[in-house]
């Protein structure tokens, strides 16, 4: 089916953020007493909070420690936001100029928030490749939930077999793939598991997804 939508996750697809969210998350739970290993911390990424208070709380042991650390957490980042930015990943500005000609919107599909990040793709000098802004703070759970995929389906009026999603995590990709949203994933943090293969496509680089478009 012809591709007439890219779906765009930002958090480690876009902008190079994963890695700080990684590092403030485990220096959060250590400052109060609860620290958490490495592999647990990654099973947050773009993870819907009914689903991450369970693995933080059980981590932790202690009932309501993922609230107690995620506040500790955002501030921290937004103390290292206040002196430091993001800078994007590697080949996104080609990539996105590369599909500026193309009859495909482009629309960026998140757990984050367009008064959050927005700013931050216009300091990068990236805001107007965008079409749109969808949020899974518009629907009722968040990834890996299929609800905010099919939201943007829906929004751009366009099947999900229309639509084609970049992620770079577990939860991202069974996010779409729940959807029925073709999928590729560009790896972050950690790799794709053989489950995660049988889910979408793998490219090493954004660059190679533009082979998939239509595929």
């Amino acid at each position: 089916m012809e591709t007439k939508a890219i779906l765009f996750d930002l958090d480690g697809v876009i902008l190079d953020s994963e890695k700080e969210y990684r590092r403030f998350w485990l220096q959060a739970a250590e400052e109060l007493g609860r620290p958490l290993k490495e592999d647990v911390v990654l099973q947050l990424r773009s993870c819907d909070s009914s689903i991450a208070r369970k693995i933080v709380d059980e981590a932790a042991g202690e009932r309501g420690a993922y609230d107690r650390i995620r506040a500790r957490r955002k501030i921290l980042m937004k103390e290292f936001l206040s002196e430091h930015t993001y800078e994007l990943k590697p080949g996104v500005r080609a990539f996105l100029e590369k599909c500026r000609d193309l009859p495909v919107r482009k629309v960026i599909v998140t757990s984050s928030t367009p008064e959050e990040k927005m700013p931050e793709l216009e300091r990068l000098g990236i805001g107007q490749y965008f079409d749109g802004f969808v949020s899974v703070k518009e629907v009722k759970r968040g990834k890996p939930f299929p609800d905010v995929y099919l939201f943007a389906c829906r929004k751009l009026g366009l099947e999900p077999g229309e639509c084609l999603a970049i992620e770079d995590s577990p939860n991202g990709v069974r996010s779409a793939y729940d959807a029925g949203v073709k999928v590729v994933m560009v790896p972050d943090l950690t790799g794709p598991t053989d489950e995660l293969r049988r889910m979408c496509r793998v490219a090493d680089r954004i660059e190679e997804v533009m082979e998939y478009l239509n595929n």
